[in-house]
């Protein structure tokens, strides 16, 4: 059992290395493709590395500082709380945002870009451009198209526009020719610009044009081309990195980018001072007048009634009274705070101008880090929602942060609202006994209470206010940005990085060759002809008597013209195997031959086998029993009025149909005229007394038949032969037809059936052809020089070929 096993195993092992085989040796025999889409791949990568413009990547560095550096801002104002500590991340995605990189572009002027065509590709102008054009920006300009200026004087120009554009989903095509004047304004229903000639540019026989940017696009292609990402996990700093094609623009804007960046983290950073010192100006508007209004009140009302200050006891009610108007005046500033924070805390745009608490005198840390961390979410979230969607795991993240903030701030400002309202209320009932002390003074000291007590808040919540006024200007101006350039983006950091001409020159000469690989693999896949023995082998036991050479010559009778072709050899190899098929049979022997579909080679094998067994000296009758597209005739060049047809007719008698060749003991019978009945007469009595009368006179008889797939002829013949002979042509006959020849077999239709194969062509593997006499003699011991092909000058593939076999 075990001995069983292993005999399969290797036998699979020895399938799939012929597989394999076979498969490299078709590959190497079809080299010649392999050079020549090699080489077309070579030139494509060439031409495509040489029509690319080349690609550069610049670098730059950004420092990002911890905390504000801005004096000690925080020390100087203890519960102003007006700076946070920088969150990398955040500076990541302001310079990765929509924003910032289209402001860095409008900044630069990138609406037009002009261009000066080449051979292969053409050329960008930037700051070289021959001309200045100026867009009316309220007007439409389409965006993407080439516009070629032709100059035509010194005052006029010509406008050339030719190509398609894409509006509302839809395809327009633009094809025309304007003029225009420099200096002046062109507009159509397509564009509305004026044209400048640049004084400092020399024009030059080459053709220019221009093309105007959608910001919109050059934006997102800006953002696909820019990396920002850490330096180091431990430094915090940001490395930009940018590809494009035109150094110094990609300088410019990578430059302008930070400068962009700084300049709106900083202006972030003194929002909430700068919406303090507006929050305080706009109060100052309207406390100096009642200030002024309180003063000259309280001058008059003293001058009039002569009196210069207040007795002991409405002093002291009065500075009582003071007291409490203050502490409530602060108490209602506040409840009105908490308010309003609760009414615009779900609002993003309201709480961008809400100050922070310690502006009215609330001094409660929780309650500013929570206004101050809410602010800066919404600032963060304003940021991503230019580059993420709303489903992006960041922006849920930061979603999710906001309600928990919100969430946090809204108890506490129910805690907060609820105890200033007690406050106010106590406050309240404190004035009120106040104010009963103040009803027993005397009337005169009553009303200058009154007018002092207006006065002195006025002048207290002014004082105040210019404190607090003077503490946001302070921080604004010691305010810095928190990042700091480390290494501005430069020319000559530029590090090329295409087109990579190496890489390409492989990418083309692999894809060049992976053509005909892929046309052998698929046509190999698709194509089910017998392509070598080993075909033949696989799908029958029917024994392979023979394979004939691809004949290389013009001739029918190349063994005749040629003797020591490798052709010759194959037919020699076919007669000696046949005397080991006859080897039990005494007397004449009778061959017949057939073929499955016409263009197999029957004929060509069976006048070839026919003469080279004459050449042994047997005497040898060649019969075409083909009675339907006979061909021997015109082979030999005979009328073909009598034959095989007349003698089964009784017209001609078997001496009268014979005839006599150039080859020595070689004699033919043609089929004669054809008959309107063939398979009727090949079936008669006749024809057996034929073949029996044909044994008496020659040693062999090679019967040459139509095909069995087609007609019934040849099976009729082939039951009076010894020996019958399938002629398959390798590349040209099917697989399935080998199935066909077996069931034959199988049903005994006709007696001892061999296979010969036909038009054996070396492939690389294997032999051409059996018994050893293949192109590949030098396997065999046998010297250059042995066939007649030999003395012809080999081509490269079979000097390859012929190398590879010998290692």
């Amino acid at each position: 059992m075990n001995n069983n096993i292993n005999e399969m195993m290797e036998y699979f092992e020895m399938e799939e290395g012929t597989n394999i085989k076979e498969f490299l040796f078709r590959l190497l025999s079809k080299w010649h493709w392999f050079v020549l889409c090699g080489f077309l791949g070579c030139v494509l990568g060439f031409l495509v590395s040489k029509s690319k413009p080349a690609s550069y990547s610049l670098n730059a560095s950004v420092l990002i500082n911890d905390e504000s550096q801005s004096m000690g801002i925080d020390q100087l104002f203890e519960g102003f709380d007006l700076g946070s500590k920088a969150n990398i991340e955040n500076h990541i995605l302001m310079l990765k945002s929509y924003t910032l990189n289209r402001r860095a572009l409008q900044n630069l002027n990138r609406r037009v870009s002009w261009y000066q065509k080449g051979i292969l590709k053409d050329v960008s102008l930037y700051k070289n451009n021959p001309f200045e054009v100026e867009l009316n920006n309220k007007a439409k300009n389409i965006c993407g198209l080439p516009i070629e200026i032709i100059p035509q004087s010194n005052d006029t120009y010509k406008l050339i526009v030719n190509g398609e554009y894409t509006e509302n989903s839809v395809k327009h095509k633009i094809d025309f020719t304007g003029r225009g004047k420099y200096g002046e304004r062109f507009h159509d229903q397509f564009f509305d610009f004026v044209l400048r000639k640049n004084e400092n540019f020399e024009l030059a026989d080459e053709s220019y044009y221009f093309k105007i940017n959608n910001l919109d696009e050059l934006t997102k292609a800006c953002q696909q081309n820019l990396d920002v990402s850490l330096a180091t996990k431990k430094a915090d700093g940001i490395l930009l990195s940018y590809e494009g094609t035109i150094p110094a623009r990609e300088v410019d804007y990578m430059n302008e980018l930070i400068r962009v960046y700084m300049e709106y983290g900083l202006s972030e950073k003194n929002r909430t001072s700068e919406n303090t010192v507006r929050f305080i100006d706009m109060q100052l508007d309207g406390i100096v007048d009642s200030l002024n209004q309180a003063g000259e009140n309280f001058s008059d009302f003293r001058s009039k009634n002569g009196i210069v200050d207040l007795s002991q006891e409405a002093g002291l009610v009065v500075e009582k009274l003071e007291e409490l108007e203050s502490e409530k005046a602060l108490a209602e500033r506040q409840f009105e705070y908490f308010r309003n924070l609760q009414n615009y805390m779900g609002d993003s745009e309201q709480m961008k101008l809400m100050v922070v608490p310690s502006v009215v005198g609330i001094v409660d840390a929780g309650l500013n880090a929570q206004v101050v961390k809410l602010g800066e979410l919404y600032g963060k979230r304003s940021s991503l929602s230019v580059v993420a969607k709303e489903k992006n795991p960041s922006f849920i993240m930061i979603n999710q942060e906001i309600k928990n903030v919100r969430e946090s701030l809204s108890e506490n400002l129910r805690n907060l609202l609820s105890n200033a309202e007690i406050n106010l209320n106590a406050l309240n009932k404190r004035m009120s006994k106040i104010q009963m002390e103040l009803a027993g003074l005397p009337q005169t000291e009553q009303k200058l209470i009154n007018i002092k007590r207006r006065f002195d808040l006025n002048n207290e919540l002014y004082t105040f206010l210019l404190q607090k006024r003077a503490e946001a200007a302070i921080t604004t101006a010691s305010n810095v940005s928190d990042a700091q350039i480390l290494d501005p983006a430069r020319v000559e950091t530029a590090e090329k990085t295409g087109p990579k001409t190496i890489i390409n020159l492989i990418v083309g000469v692999i894809l060049g060759c992976a053509i005909p690989f892929l046309v052998i693999v698929v046509g190999d896949y698709f194509n089910d002809n017998i392509k070598s023995k080993e075909d033949i082998e696989k799908e029958s036991k029917l024994p392979i008597i023979g394979e004939i050479a691809h004949n290389n010559y013009s001739e029918e009778l190349p063994i005749v013209a040629h003797p020591r072709s490798g052709i010759a050899e194959s037919f020699r190899g076919l007669r000696t195997n046949l005397q080991y098929m006859f080897k039990k049979k005494e007397g004449c022997k009778v061959l017949a031959l057939h073929s499955m579909v016409p263009g197999e080679g029957k004929t060509f094998s069976s006048l070839n086998l026919a003469n080279i067994i004459a050449m042994d000296g047997k005497k040898v009758l060649l019969v075409g029993c083909d009675l339907r597209k006979p061909r021997l005739h015109s082979i030999f060049a005979v009328n073909n009025k009598f034959g095989l047809s007349t003698y089964l007719i009784g017209h001609h008698s078997f001496k009268e149909v014979l005839q006599t060749t150039e080859t020595p003991n070689m004699y033919f019978v043609n089929s004669g005229p054809i008959p309107p009945n063939p398979a009727e007469l090949l079936g008669t009595d006749e024809f057996e007394q034929f073949i029996n009368e044909a044994r008496e006179q020659f040693d062999y008889i090679v019967m040459d038949n139509a095909p069995v797939t087609l007609v019934t002829d040849g099976l009729l013949t082939g039951k009076h032969a010894d020996t019958n002979l399938f002629i398959l042509r390798q590349s040209y006959s099917n697989k399935s037809q080998i199935k066909f020849i077996n069931q034959l077999a199988e049903k005994e239709s006709i007696p001892k059936i061999g296979i010969v194969l036909n038009d054996a062509v070396y492939n690389g593997y294997g032999y051409g052809y059996g018994n050893g006499y293949g192109k590949n003699y030098g396997s065999y011991g046998y010297g250059n020089g042995y066939y007649d092909e030999d003395h012809k000058p080999l081509s490269m593939g079979k000097r390859l070929l012929r190398k590879f076999f010998k290692n």
